[in-house]
């Protein structure tokens, strides 16, 4: 091989995140309430950042064409209150949004009913496949799948790949927190540092800056799940109909509205200002400019995935479930233009607030099944046509999945007896015998 191409293939293997790529992704998938907090912390510790009150009057954000009057807002807050789901329905509700085998569903399901409330698995690997007689390998792959789900951290065996989870999630694989947790964290629990500065040969307050971001680390991913009362769910947009248009609004007015300072922002031109003050405030202000812009793409791509999700969606909006359009991440990415993985960061812990209720983005994802003219309907409207004829049916003479199926042939739905009672199951409804009165 010639030595420059040698060179090119070298350098394209160290090719690493930049900080401003890593920032945005890890914004991209925050929840907005952890991104209110987030953005708060960084104001207080940046001078280069100035924190301007919201004005009833402000202009909509970037990548919000459209904005809400004061008596929508105030409707909108008085509609926040909502019971969450438990972690084990909303880890159930990711599983069954994947595209996997009935028996991978299968080794999932039993993987999530032996995570425990804090999110960690309180069973082996090996026990899981001897209860569903399978191999070690194919639990490791499920488990895998779910441990990528949100809550980031969760289906973890300890605290060290709990921990490990977090850090992969947000790329910091070949960072120095990423070092500490995966070969010094019982020395780090008894505070030995100078032991792990001197083991990673690199000065303590490397050692210290490592720990305050592993301090930004959840030790217990599916805590936030542990309560029965309701709570105040903020969503990240709004859904509204103006006349036969849908209108994605997205919800600015809870977040900062972060500016540069300008008074410090001037100090860096002048010549008597100190030298390390000036080179001070030169990161300080890269760093801010560097927020500022992950806030705005993390709006711009949010809005462009919504109103994806919307005009793929519309006539579930107009006329319920039963017209539910199947819909994927891989859709989604490639009619937006963005990678696979930027639109399920952008899915991920985010809510619309629709005429219907609020939904997590998650949720308007769905697989479908392929019928004879060799277009697909959604699993959700399959699930909402078994739901109405389960309601519908004589209790004395219940449907069997197969007379489901045929009821759903007769509407031009082809659906086997096996999806069916899949289906059936995931609704949570009993077989026909079950059923009986």
């Amino acid at each position: 091989m010639p030595l420059q191409l040698k060179l090119i293939h070298k350098l394209t293997y160290k090719l690493k995140l930049t900080p401003q790529m890593k920032l945005s992704m890890n914004l991209l998938q925050l929840p907005l309430v952890k991104l209110k907090e987030f953005i708060k912390e960084r104001i207080e510790e940046n001078p280069l950042l100035n924190n301007i009150e919201m004005e009833d009057d402000r202009k909509p954000a970037v990548g919000s064409r459209y904005s809400l009057d004061d008596e929508e807002k105030k409707n909108y807050r008085e509609s926040l209150i909502t019971k969450p789901p438990t972690l084990t329905e909303h880890l159930l509700r990711q599983l069954h949004l994947l595209n996997n085998s009935e028996y991978e569903c299968k080794i999932g399901e039993l993987i999530i009913e032996n995570i425990n409330e804090n999110g960690y698995l309180e069973c082996s690997r090996e026990d899981i496949a001897k209860a569903i007689k399978t191999t070690n390998s194919k639990v490791e792959k499920v488990l895998t799948i779910i441990q990528a789900f949100d809550p980031i951290g969760i289906g973890a065996r300890d605290l060290r790949e709990c921990l490990l989870l977090q850090l992969k999630a947000r790329g910091d694989q070949s960072s120095l927190a990423y070092q500490i947790v995966d070969k010094y964290l019982p020395y780090l629990e008894k505070k030995r540092f100078s032991f792990i500065a001197k083991k990673l040969k690199v000065p303590i307050e490397k050692i210290k800056q490592g720990l305050r971001e592993i301090a930004h680390l959840e030790p217990k991913p599916g805590g936030s799940f542990n309560t029965e009362t309701a709570v105040r769910l903020i969503p990240d947009a709004i859904l509204r109909k103006n006349n036969d248009r849908y209108e994605v609004v997205l919800n600015d007015w809870e977040l900062p509205s972060i500016t540069l300072n300008d008074k410090y922002k001037s100090m860096i031109k002048q010549k008597d200002a100190p030298e390390d003050a000036k080179e001070y405030l030169k990161e300080r202000l890269k760093a801010a400019r560097t927020l500022i812009d992950a806030v705005k793409r993390r709006k711009h791509t949010i809005q462009k995935v919504m109103e994806e999700i919307v005009y793929i969606q519309k006539e579930f909006f107009d006329k319920g479930a039963a017209n539910f359009k199947p819909m994927t991440l891989d859709e989604i990415a490639k009619r937006i233009g963005k990678h696979k993985s930027t639109v399920c960061r952008a899915v991920t812990s985010k809510y619309l607030q629709t005429p219907q209720g609020i939904f997590e983005l998650r949720y308007f994802l769905s697989s479908g099944v392929k019928q004879q003219g060799g277009n697909f309907i959604s699993s959700k409207a399959i699930k909402s046509k078994i739901k109405e004829l389960i309601e519908k049916e004589n209790k004395e003479r219940p449907l069997t999945d197969q007379k489901i199926a045929e009821h759903l042939k007769q509407e031009g739905i082809s659906a086997s007896r096996r999806t069916i009672a899949k289906y059936r199951t995931q609704l949570k409804t009993l077989p026909s015998k079950s059923r009986r009165e």
